[in-house]
């Protein structure tokens, strides 16, 4: 029985040992950088994508003339902030303030549906004076299906994001979904200035902060998060869906819902 004590302690000892490091590993990752360095690129994607049109007007240029809306001001301006509040909540995990992060979280999850409601109304507004503007209200309808899956992706994710509050894993996961499915619209306005027009070229282009996200998990955790594999077919489907916006099982969506500015 000495033989099978002395083993068993053993056993347990180096399980113990081994469970220590995967905690430690565990903090480690808690506390990477990453995820603060990813909200840096895509608030730096966002801004350089809306560069020409909208913030060159730092420089001292006026905004594009289609730009000139104090909607477009209200909507950039907030949008703008919740980037820098992501970016902040992030830091704040990775120096080791959890409790303000946590205290933080319900005004940042309220102010996040707050203005993916407003989103919704600017999507609709703007696509009809898009209509106005172009003398075509069929491709108003059209254009407004995308930034209304944007507003449904963001605040889809965020919903998830307070669902897996006590998941820190899959809650700054579903947080960086929320906040790139705003941030790729900027980002595909870069990607379109590049001219490429093969999609094996410019899909992953419009996708790389989120296929960066994926290859760190395959990498350094050695997994994919079901969430992330979420993330990526729906913007895949994001897209891909022009055809879908122009179709007749869209455009009568489109219609009713930039009817009410008409």
């Amino acid at each position: 029985m000495l033989w099978y004590r002395a083993a068993r302690g053993g056993l347990m000892s180096i399980a113990a040992a081994t469970g220590g490091a995967s905690a430690g590993a565990r903090r480690r990752l808690r506390k990477s950088p990453f995820f603060t360095i990813l909200g840096l690129l895509l608030l730096t994607l966002a801004v350089a994508g809306f560069w020409p049109q909208y913030f060159s007007a730092v420089t001292g240029r006026a905004p594009a003339i289609t730009a000139q809306f104090w909607l477009i001001h209200l909507h950039a301006a907030l949008f703008t902030v919740w980037l820098l509040l992501y970016i902040s909540q992030a830091a704040l995990i990775m120096t080791g303030r959890a409790r303000i992060h946590l205290k933080m979280g319900p005004w940042l999850a309220a102010y996040g549906f707050a203005i993916a409601a407003l989103g919704l109304y600017a999507a609709a507004l703007l696509a009809h004076r898009l209509g106005q503007r172009e003398s075509d209200f069929e491709a108003a309808a059209a254009f407004v299906f995308f930034p209304i899956i944007d507003m449904v992706y963001f605040a889809g994710f965020l919903a998830a994001a307070v669902l897996y509050r006590k998941l820190p894993h899959l809650h700054k996961r579903a947080m960086f979904l929320a906040t790139f499915s705003i941030a790729v619209v900027g980002l595909g306005r870069l990607v379109d200035r590049t001219g490429f027009e093969s999609a094996a070229v410019w899909q992953p282009l419009s996708l790389a902060p989120l296929l960066i996200a994926i290859a760190y998990d395959m990498f350094v955790c050695r997994r994919v998060y079901t969430i992330m594999a979420v993330g990526l077919v729906v913007h895949l489907a994001r897209l891909n869906a022009e055809h879908f916006a122009d179709s007749e099982a869209w455009l009568p969506v489109g219609r009713v819902l930039i009817a009410p500015f008409r």
